[in-house]
């Protein structure tokens, strides 16, 4: 389970921003908070809300680039650059790395992993284990290739570090390498990312149509949205050859020095059933069907692919073409101990202010822009707000910031 991220110097994000999923003890009671044996509360989902252009997509975005940087690592050719974009509105930042920090829970132990970059090399990364209540530095790797190894099997991380290319990371090296104590910390990330390497829809509602009490959750929870939807599934047919080296061409050229794009030959749609009161029915391919509808239904789905087993969930502008209910109706899910037993977690940006007074106020992060344009974020709970006071309302008169401004 994620426990907290940060990141500096990349995109719109000029000083460091961090978000925090730990639970303030006024609310560890809360059915927000995640109760797991050997684990501090932490909490199901974290929300980021703030005007247009105020950097909240950037904070997604830089959480996606360090995830594939660390599971494609190996595969990066030795003379490819690091397509990095750090703050450009302060030549300083241009001479400084981009950082990122992962802090996560993985069987049970806490772990600290961070690393720094320019385009031509990793100049910092680190790795530190809580097994006990002092954390132990499992390795340090400082001005790009000098490595200090504390602990055992020095001689064999020196060997593995010889491998590893200045543009490359040295954890996910050594963990395709057999190195077992580093194979745990990558497996975190490798699972993490699993369902943004190849995000598809159809793969995962297969698998949860295969399981019948999956099904009907999945089917019970569209039809609490209103939906008039009574069946689900997933219709295969094989792509033409012209298509299929058409897509090969364009998705091997758009994923570039960083992997080979293996498309498959099979094309296979989600088909939704409609039943109107007459009891007609009628099949609606899942991308044909209205844009509301489409998208909640792929976050449904996501999210039940996730409950049981865990796992982060990244939404950028959620309920941004469907309705504030529906919003909440999803969330009510997440929050679900019954439906996400597995305590999947959801970062996610909004523009849907109803939010505000459905998650607790250490939940919210305010986004906004400086004055040199840097992203900033301020936790609402960091505000003095009056019990039982209505913070939507609060917000939208610009009590705590990140509003837009508008001129008269």
């Amino acid at each position: 389970m994620l426990v907290q991220y940060s990141v500096e110097n990349y995109k719109s994000i000029k000083n460091e921003i961090i978000l925090n999923f730990r639970v303030d003890k006024k609310y560890e009671g809360d059915r927000w908070a995640i109760r797991e044996e050997g684990v501090p509360p932490l909490y199901k989902c974290l929300g980021l809300i703030g005007p247009n252009a105020s950097g909240k997509t950037n904070i997604m975005r830089s959480f996606l680039f360090a995830l594939k940087f660390i599971v494609n690592t190996i595969e990066r050719k030795e003379s490819a650059k690091i397509k990095i974009e750090r703050f450009q509105l302060d030549e300083s930042c241009m001479e400084e790395p981009a950082s990122f920090e992962f802090i996560f829970y993985q069987n049970k132990i806490k772990y600290v992993y961070g690393f720094s970059m320019n385009e031509d090399e990793v100049v910092e990364e680190y790795l530190l284990g809580y097994f006990s209540a002092k954390p132990k530095t499992l390795f340090e790797r400082l001005e790009g290739q000098h490595y200090e190894f504390r602990g055992n099997d020095v001689k064999l991380q020196k060997q593995i570090a010889e491998k590893t290319n200045s543009n490359r990371l040295y954890m996910p090296v050594a963990a395709e390498w057999g190195y077992e104590p580093l194979k745990t910390v990558y497996d975190w990330f490798r699972f993490v990312s699993r369902q943004y390497e190849k995000f598809d829809i159809s793969s995962m509602v297969e698998q949860l149509i295969q399981k019948k009490e999956r099904k009907e959750l999945l089917l019970s929870e569209l039809q609490k949205a209103d939906f008039n939807i009574v069946d689900i599934y997933v219709k295969k047919r094989r792509m033409n050859d012209r298509t299929h080296d058409l897509l090969q061409k364009i998705f091997s050229e758009f994923a570039g020095e960083m992997r080979e794009v293996d498309i498959p030959d099979v094309r296979a749609d989600v088909r939704l059933v409609h039943e109107n009161r007459k009891g007609e029915r009628l099949d609606i391919e899942l991308d044909e069907d209205s844009a509301g509808t489409s998208v909640i239904v792929q976050n449904i789905v996501e999210l039940l692919s996730l409950s049981e087993k865990g796992g982060l969930m990244l939404e950028d502008e959620l309920g941004k073409v469907y309705h504030t209910r529906l919003t909440q109706h999803f969330l009510e899910i997440l929050k679900s101990d019954t439906v996400n037993c597995g305590n999947a977690q959801l970062l996610f940006t909004s523009h849907d202010t109803k939010i505000l007074n459905l998650l607790n106020p250490d939940q919210i992060y305010l986004v906004d822009k400086e004055e040199d344009g840097a992203t900033c974020v301020k936790l609402l709970d960091d505000f003095a707000i009056r019990e039982n006071e209505n913070i939507e309302l609060g917000y939208l008169k610009g009590r705590y910031g990140s509003v837009p401004y508008m001129k008269g």
